[in-house]
């Protein structure tokens, strides 16, 4: 995979998450499925902080904190977002991670490395690949609370925004 197809496959993949953001009712941002989950303002939010986090990883091997039991003490931090605020962050954060793909050559993508939190040493595709797929579980994680909430959304929602 080219560092291009990968570009043009995270846009695919991330396109359709602002319109589910939109579906979430503003006073439904502190709705939660069980006790101990994220809110629908906390996933949200936590949707659009991962990308950040994962774009700065990958494009100068900084990571915000320094351990995965970090990242879970951080993850339950995590504050409850307004659809407004969240999809503002979210705008910005997935922004940065596309313009990554945007300026790197297919050498750095393919062969350039970084030590990540959760995978240890690993090629930069492979770390965002994974950064996808860690969305991609959270964007379904969304549509089904949306789809607990009473909210009629289908696969086209999903997969096509």
């Amino acid at each position: 995979m080219t560092v291009a197809q990968f570009h043009q496959y995270a846009v695919e993949i991330l396109q359709p998450t602002e319109s589910l953001f939109l579906f979430v009712p503003e006073d439904k941002k502190d709705w939660q499925p069980v006790e101990g989950a994220f809110t629908a303002g906390q996933l949200m939010l936590h949707m659009a902080e991962a990308l950040r986090f994962n774009a700065n990883g990958i494009q100068k091997n900084e990571w915000a904190v320094p351990s995965m039991r970090h990242i879970f003490v951080a993850n339950r931090k995590t504050s409850s977002a307004t659809v407004q605020e969240a999809l503002s962050t979210y705008r910005e954060s997935s922004k940065l991670f596309l313009d990554i793909f945007a300026s790197m050559d297919n050498e750095e993508f393919q062969h350039g490395e970084v030590d990540s939190i959760q995978m240890g040493k690993v090629q930069k595709w492979r770390i965002s690949l994974f950064a996808l797929d860690h969305h991609l579980n959270h964007k379904a994680e969304l549509f089904m609370y949306l789809k607990l909430m009473g909210v009629k959304v289908g696969t086209k929602e999903l997969y096509q925004g």
